[in-house]
């Protein structure tokens, strides 16, 4: 059996019915941390872009721009809610594949299911199956994919949002392989563009491109129907180390969303173990920022390449600056979203720290490992390594601790009873009959 037919075979045979509960429970996680997300980057310039961009297209309103008083065409609104939701970076993380999983895929899903007045359960099965779909065939792709200068978030995306997209329009296996040979050959996503707009772009762009992939697909539109594998396919161009039987062995067997990081800290996830090391530090050892004298941080070798922005500039940038992310935990002692400001970027104690940090790599480092060394001014060197930074899989946010992080970005936008609201909802996602009535408080 091809690949492709694999992989669509598994996107239609799944159930609602036969999701563990553990995966449901994630799902509503998963949902959550992203409305959070979402409501937060609703305030920022690129929300102003897309909802003028959605307006001036006078499409009909099928679905929500969340944190807005917006509708639009389901593909437009997907656009901009996939990009305002990953605007922040502080969206949750697949490590394993290297990709914001959930940014391309959730809006695709509310946009469709918004429009359809489908169900919770209908949102989290599609929503399971292009989660899965993603991680399978990044993890069959291994980190060559990133490390040659794609982004993940968004050539995966592409295949999980037309995988879920699919799903919700009951595609059947031909259609629903046509809709990923569709989705494959409009992927694409360039690192070169990190701290830029394009970056939260490139979800928008996935989510849209996955709905339009399935509407296409259920019309007659076809492909190549072994997108995967065939000469000139997607494993072929964008990676050079495809294990094909990871998905054979992975699909449908171990759930990869139970795998899922969700952020405490509102920068690239590859700077989580530096930080967290300097967080234990400064609290342990009571450290003060005023008192130190040099820091090294050894990290792994991607961190260098995606992360080590030496003179940020702006608060994008300085979500990919390894320097300026360790210079806020040990001034600051934590590294929240307000934190990233141009005019916290010139306080001059930040300045001065980011002058005493020097970074080494370390090859045998993986991407959740950092070891941290500061000496203050006593003469003391104190040290700390991690290599399962909280948020992690094997040290998770409880869902009470998601609850948090949602209602003080949600507070920008919404109050309080509304984000109580919300989070009820969620609580008891399988039993909404239409997910209109979620979407209208997030509005």
């Amino acid at each position: 059996m091809s690949v492709t037919r694999k992989v669509a075979q598994f996107i239609i045979n799944m159930r609602f019915e036969r999701l563990p509960k553990d995966v449901v429970e994630q799902a509503k996680k998963c949902f959550l941390d992203w409305l959070g997300v979402a409501l937060g980057g609703s305030t920022y310039p690129i929300a102003d872009i897309l909802v003028d961009f959605v307006r001036e297209r006078h499409g009909p309103g099928q679905s929500s721009i969340i944190g807005r008083d917006a509708k639009g065409d389901m593909l437009n609104v997907a656009l901009a809610n996939g990009a305002i939701s990953h605007v922040l970076d502080f969206d949750d993380t697949h490590l394993g594949s290297l990709c914001h999983v959930s940014s391309p895929i959730i809006p695709a899903v509310l946009s469709l299911a918004e429009y359809h007045h489908l169900s919770g359960k209908d949102c989290m099965t599609a929503f399971v199956s292009g989660f899965e779909t993603s991680a399978a065939l990044g993890l069959a792709m291994g980190p060559d994919h990133y490390r040659a200068g794609w982004h993940a978030t968004s050539t995966l995306g592409h295949l999980g949002a037309t995988a879920a997209a699919g799903k919700l329009s009951g595609l059947n296996e031909k259609q629903m392989r046509n809709a990923l040979g569709i989705g494959a050959t409009q992927a694409g996503g360039l690192q070169a563009v990190f701290g830029t707009m394009c970056k939260p772009f490139h979800p928008g762009k996935a989510a849209m491109d996955g709905i339009l992939s399935a509407i296409l697909a259920k019309k007659g539109f076809d492909s190549a129907e072994n997108i995967f594998e065939d000469k000139g396919g997607f494993f072929e161009v964008f990676s050079r180390q495809v294990e094909l039987a990871s998905i054979e062995k992975g699909l449908g067997n171990r759930y990869q969303i139970l795998m899922n990081t969700f952020k405490p800290y509102a920068s690239c996830l590859l700077t989580h173990p530096a930080i967290n090391a300097a967080l234990d530090l400064k609290n342990c050892r009571e450290i003060s920022a005023q008192d130190i004298e040099w820091i090294n941080a050894r990290v792994s070798p991607l961190l260098i390449r995606v992360a080590a922005k030496q003179n940020p500039k702006t608060g994008l940038e300085g979500k990919f600056s390894i320097y300026y992310c360790l210079a806020l935990a040990l001034a600051e002692g934590s590294v929240g979203e307000n934190m990233f400001t141009t005019q916290k970027m010139a306080e001059s104690l930040i300045t001065d720290l980011q002058k005493k940090i020097t970074i080494e790599i370390n090859p045998e480092f993986d991407e959740a490992t950092a070891e941290l060394f500061i000496k203050i001014r006593d003469g003391a060197v104190y040290s700390q390594r991690v290599s399962t930074p909280k948020g992690d899989p094997g040290n998770p946010l409880s869902f009470d601790e998601l609850v948090q992080k949602f209602s003080a970005l949600a507070s920008t936008v919404l109050d309080g009873r509304k984000s109580e609201a919300i989070v009820d909802c969620l609580n008891k996602f399988e039993e909404l009959q239409d997910v209109t009535d979620l979407v209208k408080l997030c509005c």
